[in-house]
C-alpha cells in the first residue's frame, strides 16, 4: 500500500535517537516540511512512489539534507548530510552523488556496512540510496545511487546472470584438484572469484552452526570475496513486533534457516504498494532471482577501523527479492520462496537446514554447512580422515548418490569443497538442470591418517592367454612406513586378440581422471551428467583395468569401438567434429581400502594363445 501522511510524518517527527538531531544543520524549516509532505501525500495518491524524487542534475555542492537509517532497537535515525558533488555524470547510468555525513557519531564509526540502501533526502525529496563507502576512510564520505536509476530495476527485463560466477571447470580439472589437495582453492576461484564482490559491503549475520568460524576458514574466504562482512552473532531472533517496513528500515536476504541462520542485511530505500527498493548496489548481480526477504532489526553498530557494520536480528519472511541489478535490489512483499532441505549427519548429531534454491549460492552454502557441521562435532584442526557421502534428490524422482574420502589437516575443507563442486557442476550444466528436492550429507571422522601410496605393481606373469585370470600384487605404503601387499585378480576377456595388453592400476580418483582423458564421455542431457557424476570412483578404491590399443568413437553416453577403416571414413567426413579414443577398456575390477589411496602405474602385458599338444603330433 502507499504510505500515508502519518507514515511519512513518522520519519520526520517520530524518529528518535540517543543522539540529538541537529535540524539547524539540515537546513529545513516547518513550513517547508509541511509543503513537501503535502506534495508527497498527493504523489502517493496519484503516482508510483510516495516520495517526490530529485534528479542529481538539480544538486549543487553544499546542498544539505538527511539520510535515514535504522540503528539500535529498531530506531530510525536522521543523519544530517552535505552534498559534495556528482561523479560519473558523463558515463552511461553512472552517476554517483558524493555526500558527507554531518554527525559526530559517524565521524567515529564511518560509513557502516548495512546502511546500504538508506534513503537520502534533499529538502524533503528522495535523492537515492546511500550505497558506497571506503575502507579505512578517515571521514564519513559515502556514495549515493540516485533513485532515478533504482526505480528502473523493476523494468530492466527478465535476464538472468550466468548460473555460476565463473566458467565451469572440466571434471578432469576438478579430479586433478582433488588428487593434489587443491579442491578448496579451485572451487573458491570458480564459484567466488575475486571479481564476484559487489561494489558495496553487506553485513552477513551468522548464527547457530558455523557462527564461530575464523576469517581464515574456507567458507568465510568466499564471503569476503563476495564483499560480505560476516558477523558471528545476531541472526535468528524473532522480530514479530517490529514496526512496519519504511524507508530506512533494515531488511535481510535470507540464505540459510534451521540449525543455522545466515542472512545478508541492508536498508530499504523506498516502499510503494507491494514493492520495496533496497541496497542501492547489487547483492549478487543475479538479474531476476528469487530469495526470501525478511524483516531485520539492528542490535548495535560495531565500530571497526576497516569497516564498521551493523549486527542485526533476522525476523519473519515478508516477501522475496525478485531482482538484483546494478543499482540495487527489488523486493516483492508477500509469501517467500521455498528452501531446499539439507540434512548433515555426523557421528552423534543431525543438523537440519533450509538453503536458498540458487545456482551459485546453493553449492556454496551446502559446503558452508558441511564444513561448519563438522567443526561443531569433529576436529577443528590436526591430522584426520573424513568419509563423506552425498545424496541429492531431484524433483523428477531421480537421485544421485556419491562417496568420497579425504585426509590431512584440511580434510574438512576438502569435504566441503567436494560437496560444493558436485552441486555447482550440476547447477552449471549446459542442459536445463532439474530442480533439487533435498540434499543429505553424511560425515564420519577418524583421527590420524588412514591413507596409503601405491609403491609398485607386479603381475604374476607378463604373458597371458585369453580368458585367463591374472593375479596382480599391489604394494601399499601406509603412514609410519608400514608396507602392505594386496593381491587383486582380474580376468582377461576370452575374445581379446593377441598382442599388446596394458595393465593399469590406480586409485579411484586418478583412474577416473585418466579414463575421462583417454575415453571422453559426451553428455547429451542433464541425466547424462548425473550418471557421469555417479560413476566417479572414490579414492578409497584401487582400480585394476586392462586396455588394448584400438579406435573408439566418442558418442553421447560413452565410447563405441569401431574398425580402423570405419574410423578413417568417419574422420574424413566429420573432420574435427569426430572425437575418438585410442585405447579400449576390456576388463575392470576394484577393491576397497580403509583409507584414501594415491598413485597410478601402467604395466605392459602380452596376449598369446596357449598351444595344446595331443601327443600324436610330431
Amino acid at each position: 500500500m502507499f504510505r500515508t501522511f502519518d507514515s511519512i510524518a513518522y520519519t520526520r517527527e517520530k524518529t528518535t535517537t540517543a543522539f540529538p538531531l541537529r535540524r539547524s544543520r539540515c537546513g529545513y524549516n516547518v513550513p517547508v516540511v509541511i509543503a513537501r509532505l503535502t506534495v508527497m501525500v498527493l504523489l502517493a495518491v496519484a503516482g508510483s512512489f510516495a516520495a517526490e524524487i530529485i534528479d542529481p542534475s538539480e544538486l549543487r555542492p553544499g546542498d544539505r539534507g538527511v539520510c535515514v537509517t535504522e540503528v539500535e532497537g529498531g530506531t530510525l535515525l536522521e543523519i544530517p548530510i552535505r552534498v559534495l558533488g556528482v561523479m560519473g555524470a558523463n558515463g552511461p547510468e553512472g552517476e554517483i552523488v558524493l555526500i558527507r555525513l554531518e554527525d559526530e557519531r559517524f565521524e567515529k564509526v564511518g560509513i557502516v556496512a548495512g546502511m546500504s540502501g538508506s534513503p537520502v533526502y534533499i529538502d524533503g525529496r528522495l535523492l537515492g540510496a546511500l550505497a558506497f563507502g571506503w575502507q579505512f576512510a578517515s571521514e564519513p564520505i559515502a556514495g549515493v545511487t540516485p533513485f532515478t536509476r533504482m526505480q528502473n530495476i523493476a523494468g530492466a527485463g527478465a535476464s538472468v546472470a550466468a548460473p555460476t560466477a565463473g566458467r565451469r571447470p572440466s571434471l578432469a580439472t576438478l579430479l586433478d584438484a582433488m588428487a593434489s589437495a587443491r579442491l578448496p582453492e579451485v572451487v573458491l576461484d570458480w564459484l567466488a572469484p575475486e571479481s564476484a564482490a559487489s561494489s558495496g559491503s553487506l553485513p552477513l549475520a551468522v548464527a547457530g552452526v558455523g557462527a564461530g568460524m575464523s576469517d581464515l576458514d574456507w567458507p568465510n574466504l568466499a564471503w569476503r570475496r563476495m564483499g560480505w562482512v560476516a558477523s558471528p552473532a545476531g541472526g535468528g531472533a524473532a522480530t514479530e513486533d517490529a514496526e512496519p517496513i519504511r524507508p530506512g528500515s533494515m531488511v535481510a536476504a535470507v540464505l540459510v534457516t534451521g540449525d543455522a541462520h545466515i542472512a545478508a542485511g541492508g536498508t530499504v530505500t523506498e516502499v510503494s504498494e507491494e514493492r520495496l527498493w533496497a541496497f542501492g548496489h547489487p547483492f549478487l548481480s543475479g538479474g531476476s532471482i528469487r530469495l526470501p526477504l525478511a524483516r531485520a532489526s539492528v542490535v548495535t553498530i560495531l565500530p571497526s577501523l576497516a569497516s564498521s557494520f551493523k549486527i542485526f536480528n533476522v525476523g519473519p519472511v515478508i516477501g522475496s527479492v525478485t531482482a538484483d541489478r546494478a543499482h540495487g535490489v527489488l523486493g516483492e512483499l508477500g509469501d517467500g520462496p521455498s528452501l531446499i532441505p539439507l540434512e548433515v549427519f555426523t557421528a552423534d548429531a543431525v543438523y537440519r537446514f533450509g538453503i536458498v534454491d540458487h545456482a551459485l549460492l546453493s553449492p556454496l552454502l551446502t559446503g558452508f554447512m558441511v564444513y561448519s557441521s563438522h567443526a561443531v562435532r569433529g576436529r577443528g584442526f590436526g591430522l584426520q580422515t573424513v568419509d563423506v557421502g552425498l545424496r541429492i534428490e531431484f524433483v523428477d524422482d531421480q537421485s544421485l548418490a556419491m562417496e568420497q574420502i579425504f585426509e590431512g589437516a584440511d580434510a574438512p575443507a576438502q569435504c566441503a569443497a567436494w560437496t560444493s563442486a558436485v552441486l555447482g557442476y550440476l547447477a552449471a550444466s549446459p542442459f536445463s538442470p532439474i530442480a533439487t528436492r533435498s540434499i543429505t550429507v553424511r560425515l564420519a571422522t577418524r583421527d590420524g591418517l588412514q591413507g596409503a601410496t601405491i609403491l609398485d605393481v607386479v603381475p604374476e606373469r607378463r604373458i597371458v592367454a585369453p580368458g585367463e585370470v591374472v593375479a596382480v600384487r599391489v604394494r601399499l605404503l601406509h603412514a609410519g612406513g608400514v608396507v602392505e601387499t594386496r593381491k587383486i585378480e582380474i580376468r582377461t576377456p576370452a575374445e581379446v586378440a593377441e598382442g599388446r595388453l596394458d595393465l593399469v592400476v590406480a586409485d579411484g580418483v586418478s583412474w577416473t581422471a585418466y579414463d575421462l582423458g583417454m575415453r571422453p564421455i559426451r553428455s547429451a542431457s542433464f541425466d547424462d551428467e548425473r550418471q557421469l557424476l555417479e560413476h566417479l570412483e572414490s579414492s578409497r578404491k584401487i582400480v585394476v583395468a586392462l586396455e588394448t590399443p584400438g579406435v573408439s568413437v566418442v558418442l553421447p553416453g560413452g565410447t563405441v569401438a569401431v574398425p580402423q577403416g570405419v574410423a578413417v571414413s568417419l574422420q574424413s567426413g566429420l573432420g574435427d567434429e569426430l572425437e575418438t579414443a585410442s585405447y579400449r577398456l576390456v576388463a575392470l575390477t576394484d577393491v576397497e581400502t580403509d583409507g584414501p589411496v594415491l598413485g597410478a602405474t601402467r604395466v605392459r602385458l602380452d596376449v598369446r594363445r596357449r598351444v595344446h599338444w595331443d601327443g600324436d603330433s610330431p
